[in-house]
């Protein structure tokens, strides 16, 4: 019985560092590379990236001349059938932006809201500049279309309104 107790003991010594090895191995560590640079599909948001600085209001003395006014939003486009959403966002500053946060307000054609998200965007756009976004649809069973874009059998129209709150430039 003593035999048979210390086989055990001597078994059960061997397989538990092999066995936490492998959960240790298992464990994803975080890659610094990967967690920082995200592309204009994502609503995690922008990190502020190291040499850029936040510009938040209409305040020109408080921003370095640079006002929200002076990114805009167009072409918005949602089918029906799409679970995606896309538009246009255009940078009048002189500085490449390298990310927005904005309000994106979905409205029935009278004006009642069906819909509010905000929405976190890293970007890579040059002064001057336009590029288009994609990003995932608030309306995850397809009942719905853009009033300007392709409807499906069943859905209903709407509108969006932007309000974008920051937008960040590269030095």
């Amino acid at each position: 019985m003593k035999r048979i107790a210390s086989l055990l003991l001597v078994l059960s010594l061997a397989v538990a560092p092999g066995a936490s090895r492998k959960v240790s191995l298992k464990l994803k560590a975080g890659n610094k590379k990967t967690d920082t640079e995200q592309t204009m599909q994502t609503d995690a948001g922008p990190a502020m990236k190291r040499g850029s600085f936040m510009v938040a209001s209409q305040c020109e003395d408080c921003n370095n001349g640079y006002t929200i006014a002076q990114i805009a939003f167009s072409g918005f486009d949602k089918p029906g059938s799409s679970s995606m959403e896309s538009f246009f966002i255009t940078n009048h500053t002189d500085r490449t932006m390298s990310g927005v946060s904005l309000y994106i307000e979905y409205l029935t054609p009278d004006g009642r809201q069906l819909h509010k998200r905000y929405v976190k965007l890293d970007c890579n756009i040059p002064a001057g500049e336009t590029r288009k976004c994609d990003i995932k649809s608030w309306d995850t069973q397809r009942s719905f279309h853009y009033e300007l874009s392709p409807a499906s059998r069943h859905s209903s129209p709407f509108t969006v309104r932007f309000d974008p709150v920051a937008f960040y430039l590269r030095f």
